[in-house]
Parts: structure tokens; sequence; C-alpha cells
């Protein structure tokens, strides 16, 4: 099994780092490398994500249950799944009051916050902040810029030297949403660099389309925000573990 698709959760929904709003909508989620061109029908409900696709003809399901922070795979064909711990990079926080503004601070609880000042970068007001991280008994200084306006991040300084910058561009349509087009780039700390344009939506608060200088796009079509059942975030009954599975298999054998 490749899963191919579930990097566009990955891609489209955390880049940012943005907080997931407590709503829900389905879409038609598309990774395009080339002439290979993956798709699968989305789910979203306050930051937990379904994927169905076809994996080599096989119809698939992988879920990110934000909520009990899992990852969950499904073999509808055959009614078996597997699950694993949903990691921090994939966990997508959920923000139930939109309206505050982002705080680096609460954020990053485990870090010692620092306001620094209000400057410009990019052109816009922004904010600077000092994060300072404890490792191994020493200090790890990481800097941000937070947008006045929009509040979200343009520009983060590792202490490793990498850079991660932003530069806010126009608002315009795309798949029939209102979206925020930005350009940003990073920077690893040998000097190479990933630069890609991403759109991102204010009423969903996630990034809706991705494209990156390569030529590899990654977006969200068909958009609907509508209700979304909670069970389509669970096992279904008479599923079995790929453990159990197996057990059953070598049982029938002997």
């Amino acid at each position: 099994m490749r899963y191919q698709i579930r990097s566009i959760l990955l891609t489209i929904c955390v880049f940012l780092s943005t907080h997931a709003l407590a709503m829900s909508f389905t879409a038609d989620a598309i990774q395009m490398r080339g002439d290979d061109v993956g798709q699968a029908r989305m789910f979203w409900k306050d930051g937990s994500v379904r994927f169905e696709f076809l994996d080599q003809g096989v119809p698939m399901v992988q879920i990110f249950d934000n909520k009990n922070r899992k990852v969950i795979w499904l073999d509808t064909k055959n009614k078996v799944y597997m699950q694993s711990e949903l990691t921090e990079q994939q966990a997508a926080p959920v923000d139930t009051n939109p309206s505050e503004k982002y705080d680096p601070c609460a954020s990053f609880t485990e870090a010692e916050c620092n306001f620094l000042k209000s400057t410009r970068h990019n052109g816009r007001a922004a904010d600077k902040w000092l994060l300072t991280f404890q490792v191994d008994g020493k200090d790890h200084h990481v800097f941000q810029w937070i947008d006045q306006q929009h509040r979200i991040l343009i520009r983060q300084e590792n202490p490793d030297g990498s850079v991660l910058d932003v530069k806010i561009l126009d608002d315009q349509e795309v798949n029939g949403r209102r979206v925020r087009k930005v350009d940003m780039i990073a920077i690893s700390p040998d000097g190479s660099s990933v630069h890609g344009i991403q759109w991102y939506d204010e009423e969903l608060n996630i990034v809706v389309r991705q494209q990156l200088d390569d030529g590899s796009i990654d977006e969200l079509r068909n958009i609907i925000v509508e209700d979304v059942s909670s069970s389509l975030f669970t096992i279904p009954e008479g599923y079995k573990s790929v453990e159990t599975q197996l057990t059953d298999s070598n049982t029938n054998l002997q």
C-alpha cells in the first residue's frame, strides 16, 4: 500500500501552521506531480480529515483523527484496518475562537516567549517575537514575525540558520473561493531553498492551493461547507485489525 495521497493533508493543511476552525466541509483533494495525478475525496471536521481514494484499484480510506490523535487506514474491500499514533506534525490544532490574535506564547508553551517590538517586514506592519527553547541544557532561539493585519507568520529564523519568509500578495478567487495569495520561500541551513505560491482561504483557515517551482501542485477543489458526520472519522463496525486478520488466517491454516 502506497498511501501517496496522505501527503496532501500535510502539505495543504499544516504547511503554514494555521489553526483549524471548528467547522466542517468536503472537497476534492488533488495532487499533481508532472503527469502523475492523485485524487481523493476529502472530509474535514474540526481538524480531523478523512481521505477516500483508490490505491492500485483498491478502495482505501485514510483518517487523521485529531480528537483521539490517531491515524487510521481502512481497506474497505477486505474490511481491515490499521492505526497508529498521530504525530505532532500531523495534528491540526483546533481554534474554536478564531477572532483571537495569534499568540506564539500560547502555541509554544514549552518555550520562554518574549515580545520584542513592532516593526515592518516585506512592507507590512508586524510584531517580532523571540522564542527560547532549552535543548540539552542550551538555549536555542527562534525569531518570529507575525503580520499585524492577518495574524499569520510571515518570517521565522531558526537556530540552525534555516529561514521561512512569506510575502502576502493580492486577494483573488480560486475554485469559487475568495483566497489570499502568498509567496513563500524556505531556506535550509546549507543555503538550498524551496519556493512556492500558496492560496489561503480565510473562512476555512487553511491553504487550499500550493504550487512549487518544480511544477508540483496540491489543491482542494469543489469545496462545500456542510455538516460532516463524526462517524466518518471512526473505525466502522465489522472491521478487523491487520493483526487479528493475520491471526485468524494462521489459525485456519493449522
